[in-house]
């Protein structure tokens, strides 16, 4: 059922983090570094502002939206989230306020405000349809919600830089667009009440005492992904936060693209069983799915390390690479870190409702981070900052595991992480092996032949398993 889930929702969990993992390098060639810095600095705001404003109420949705048999209870929340929807959007707008600090001057200030609140409450507004299009297991309706702005913000970002221009603020406006329209696209597909009625108490009562320890879980790990941007900008200046934002981004997004391939249908899959009483069927679906996010994400964190030169050099502008080959490879093992320990400890945590536990794993992994940045800057400069983010990730995997094993009862696939580095490792020696030349012919031989070897190794090590799947689709074609 997992992996059915998982391929059901892989165009989505692609095309999105691969849309941002693209434009990162995509900007570089017309965004200056303090551009880059106050574009970057935005977009990270913006989920700061979701998470205060809608979050609390997108966990509620995710966790216990009626179901279609309960016609009424369907009818009273559509009711009341439509009134949401529209209330919500002023803690957004008035965060757009303070988005004025990150331009230094580069824009009007009304302009700025004006932009980042369409940017803030359209992308708002789409993640949280996006998690009533998981509970609904609407997937269609979910991919239009969460490729409309990373892709469809790319598509339209091309077209601004054409015939408007090309600064921060053009490119965000082009997103807020973009993302305006994914709403009219899959709203219809999800079904909503076009009526502003009061806010059914019920329901607001159970949203908040669910989705309100969500709320502050949700701004610390916020908070732990994030802080070293503004750390870094405080402490370097919009310059310096500009060329590290190129690497640190490509890191973690090709560490996100790798992770949401298989991340999107485990948790509600887990929750759907706990809620149903089948604890031991919620745990082994998140095992499952922590051995095929290792399956994932190890190769592609360590092939990326092995190319990182050459995609620099193809992909990223002059004033960007040497910073970005400096810090590649230590920000996407930063990022598997964190995320190996958000979907696999963090979300048994999360089941068993042990919400101080997260939080205390959230500031642990926010404060060594800014901690790290704070005293290695000065005399290791940004290599030592992305340095102190991995550290600080690792030390927070330790901790979440060890909550995890000994409170949860959670069995953390030891055995197919074996077998998936030794895979990783032939395909990492075979690559290194290949000559490394910065064209484009160069980098994809280098992806082709890890791949390959890789995708052997794996059927290998893996054969007893994968034999009867084969052996059953061979009998169907045959007609045995």
């Amino acid at each position: 059922m997992l992996i059915r889930q998982t391929i059901l929702y892989l165009p989505a969990q692609f095309l999105s983090p691969a849309a941002q993992f693209l434009s990162m390098m995509i900007w570089t060639w017309w965004l200056a570094p303090d551009e880059m810095g106050a574009y970057v600095l935005v977009t990270a705001t913006q989920e700061l502002a979701y998470m205060f404003s809608r979050s609390w109420f997108s966990f509620y949705t995710l966790r216990f939206l009626p179901p279609a048999s309960d016609a009424d209870g369907r009818r009273r929340f559509l009711a009341t989230e439509t009134t949401l929807m529209l209330v919500l959007s002023l803690p957004e707008i008035a965060a757009a306020l303070f988005a004025i600090v990150f331009f230094h001057g580069l824009a009007d200030p009304l302009a700025i405000v004006a932009v980042v609140s369409l940017y803030y409450v359209s992308r708002g507004v789409n993640n949280h349809y996006g998690e009533r299009a998981r509970a609904q297991n609407a997937v269609f309706a979910y991919t239009v919600l969460q490729i409309c702005g990373p892709v469809g913000g790319l598509l339209f970002g091309f077209v601004f830089i054409a015939f408007v221009g090309a600064t921060a603020l053009d490119l965000l406006l082009a997103y807020g667009l973009a993302q305006v329209v994914g709403t009219l696209i899959a709203l219809p597909l999800i079904g909503f009440s076009p009526r502003l009625t009061r806010p059914d108490s019920a329901i607001l009562k159970a949203a908040l005492a669910s989705g309100g320890p969500m709320l502050v879980l949700n701004c610390m790990s916020w908070l732990a992904e994030n802080n070293i941007r503004y750390v870094v900008d405080h402490i370097g200046g919009s310059v310096a936060f500009g060329l590290m934002a190129v690497g640190w981004g490509i890191g973690r997004r090709s560490a996100s693209v790798a992770a949401m391939l298989v991340a999107a249908a485990a948790f509600p899959l887990a929750a759907r069983l706990l809620n149903e009483g089948r604890r031991d069927l919620a745990l082994e679906q998140i095992r499952i799915n922590a051995a095929l996010l290792t399956a994932v994400l190890l190769p592609s964190m360590v092939g990326l390390a092995l190319v990182g030169d050459q995609l620099v050099a193809l992909a990223v502008a002059e004033v960007y690479r040497p910073t970005t080959r400096a810090i590649l490879a230590l920000s996407a093992f930063a990022g598997m870190v964190r995320f190996y320990h958000l979907h696999l400890p963090d979300q048994v945590l999360l089941l068993d409702e042990k919400y101080g536990r997260i939080a205390i794993i959230h500031i642990i992994e926010a404060g060594l981070t800014a901690a790290f940045a704070v005293l290695v800057y000065d005399s290791y400069g940004l290599v030592g900052v992305v340095a102190g983010a991995l550290v600080a990730s690792i030390v927070a995997l330790a901790v979440s595991l060890y909550w995890a094993m000994t409170g949860s009862g959670l069995r953390p696939p030891f055995s197919d992480t074996l077998r998936i580095g030794a895979a990783t490792t032939l395909m990492g020696l075979a690559v290194y092996i290949v000559p490394r030349v910065p064209t484009v012919a160069g980098l994809a031989l280098s992806i082709a032949v890890g791949g390959v070897v890789y995708s052997l190794a794996m059927s290998v090590i893996y054969f007893s398993a994968l034999k009867p799947i084969v052996v059953r689709r061979l009998g169907r074609r045959s007609g045995t």
